[in-house]
Order: C-alpha cells, then sequence, then structure tokens
C-alpha cells in the first residue's frame, strides 16, 4: 500500500509543478503565420519543462520519504 501512496503523491506533485513550470522561458513571436494562434509560443520547450519536473518531484518525494512523511497519520483520526 505505501508504493501505491508513493506513486500517488509524486503524480500530484508532478502535476502541480509542472503547471509551476509550465509557463517559464515562454517567448510570443512578434509575427504568427495563418492559422496560429497569436499567443502560442514559438518554442515551447516542454520536454525540458518534462524532465525538470520529474527531476524536482523526484527529489521531493525522496525526501518526504526520508522524513517520514505518511498519510495515514492525517486519515486516520
Amino acid at each position: 500500500m505505501a508504493i501505491f501512496t508513493h506513486v500517488l503523491i509524486f503524480i500530484l506533485i508532478w502535476w502541480i509543478l509542472f503547471f509551476i513550470i509550465l509557463p517559464l522561458k515562454i517567448k510570443v513571436p512578434n509575427e504568427t503565420k495563418i492559422g496560429h494562434a497569436k499567443s502560442a509560443p514559438s518554442r515551447p520547450f516542454l520536454l525540458i519543462k518534462f524532465l525538470l519536473t520529474s527531476l524536482i518531484s523526484a527529489i521531493i518525494l525522496f525526501f518526504l520519504i526520508l522524513f517520514g512523511f505518511d498519510l495515514s497519520t492525517i486519515f486516520n483520526k
């Protein structure tokens, strides 16, 4: 059960961090092509953001496990 909980916490942390990191390093082009949105970034760097989010999430989860964070203490009241 602990593995499932850790995976669930990792996914939760990952999505929160991904939405925080997503708008970083966005540059909108001055001229857009026909059919493209004016607010669409020229290079979104999604792979870098995916890897950075995964790395930070893994580090946070590691420290949570290291310091003994347990969801059962929250829900067993």
